[in-house]
């Protein structure tokens, strides 16, 4: 079966959370996670052929099964036939007739599978973080703040949630979850420098509670909290952090030691005010 090349973006495959196959309104995630797993391996390394070794490895790190490449065969089929019904969901086709074998390409010793007519949220994120890193390097605050924040709305939870990681998806795995974490304290540390620690607060909040032991956005939702006369809360947040850091053996650093104890002796200030001026 044919049918005519779509437009890039008809379809989306996300792995900035759950995995999932977007064409329109429908989502659909494969009810087999060793299929799940195979398309994700072949989603991240889009353009590049990913060994049929590789493949074996990421679903059985133990040791292949017996006649493990004709089980990925079969794995290979099921998605070529997913993508192929999930892009006649799409709108905008038009243009060459296109088969199951142009999207996901057989190649010596693997599979490629072909990004033209759909988008990954993973290379969406990469495309706004860098067009955020940029405009942070030419000194434009408003605009690198607005595209990490497009950037970082891609993400709906961690990477793959729920999918168990093999070889071949862990080390894509640690580096986007790596990319998320450095663009979280960059954005954050922007919105200060623009000023906008009381609408941030909340959103700072959140990130303390879900990345307990991250110093760099500690160290920006502790001066948010300063900057809006909550030395009291500061002080608190920045002893849970030492707290957090103690747990896990980490040193805090030398700045935040130094943040730290002018928030606690501004907040003695604060508690005694007689002794202050005395």
């Amino acid at each position: 079966m044919t049918f005519a090349w779509v437009e890039r973006g008809v379809m989306e495959i996300k792995v900035l959370g759950r995995l999932c196959v977007m064409a329109g309104e429908k989502c659909t995630v494969p009810a087999d996670q060793e299929v799940c797993r195979v398309l994700a391996l072949l989603a991240l390394n889009a353009d590049q052929v990913v060994p049929t070794c590789l493949i074996a490895q990421e679903l059985w790190p133990k040791g292949p099964l017996p006649k493990a490449d004709s089980q990925v065969v079969t794995y290979v089929a099921f998605i070529r036939e997913l993508l192929m019904a999930m892009l006649r969901e799409g709108e905008g086709v038009r243009g060459r007739e296109a088969s199951g074998g142009d999207l996901l390409i057989s190649a010596p010793g693997g599979y490629r599978l072909d990004s033209r007519g759909w988008d990954l949220d993973a290379r969406r994120f990469e495309r706004d973080l860098g067009a955020g890193y940029r405009a942070m390097a030419t000194g434009e605050a408003g605009q690198a703040a607005e595209r990490l924040h497009a950037a970082l709305s891609v993400w709906q939870g961690e990477v793959l949630a729920g999918l168990p990681h093999g070889v071949g998806l862990r080390s894509h795995v640690a580096r986007l979850q790596r990319a998320r974490a450095d663009a979280l304290e960059q954005w954050a540390g922007i919105e200060l420098q623009l000023g906008r620690h009381r609408e941030r607060l909340a959103e700072l909040s959140d990130l303390a509670t879900r990345y307990p032991s991250h110093q760099g956005l500690y160290r920006h939702y502790i001066r948010a909290l300063v900057r809006c006369g909550r030395l009291a809360d500061a002080l608190q947040a920045y002893e849970r952090l030492d707290a957090a850091l103690r747990e896990c053996g980490t040193e805090m650093s030398l700045p935040l030691r130094r943040l730290g104890r002018r928030i606690a002796v501004a907040a003695d200030e604060l508690r005694h005010p007689l002794l202050a001026v005395g």
